[in-house]
């Protein structure tokens, strides 16, 4: 089964912008345009620090073999997480 959940990233703003909305701005366009589209939930590997703000949750356990697992998050938009490693599709080369 393949399910409908998206990867999200890296989502970053230049220094002199940084602390005034910009990456939480482009995090909630992106989750409004992942639910228009009928995604499920949403991967990211990304700040620990920043990304729970956002509704991002941590996930080690998910971690694709290659990702760094204190870094990975999920995000779920409709239904639960599903159980195991997550693979990222052929096309993105991880």
């Amino acid at each position: 089964m393949i399910a409908k959940r998206k990867g999200l990233g890296p989502i970053t703003a230049e220094p002199a912008l940084q602390r005034q909305g910009v990456g939480g701005a482009l995090i909630a366009e992106a989750r409004r345009w992942l639910s228009d589209q009928g995604a499920r939930g949403c991967i990211l590997t990304g700040d620990p620090g920043y990304s729970p703000r956002h509704g991002f949750l941590p996930a080690p356990e998910h971690a694709p073999e290659a990702e760094p697992a204190e870094f990975f998050m999920v995000l779920p938009l409709a239904g639960d997480i599903p159980p195991g490693r997550f693979r990222f599709h052929p096309a993105v080369g991880a």
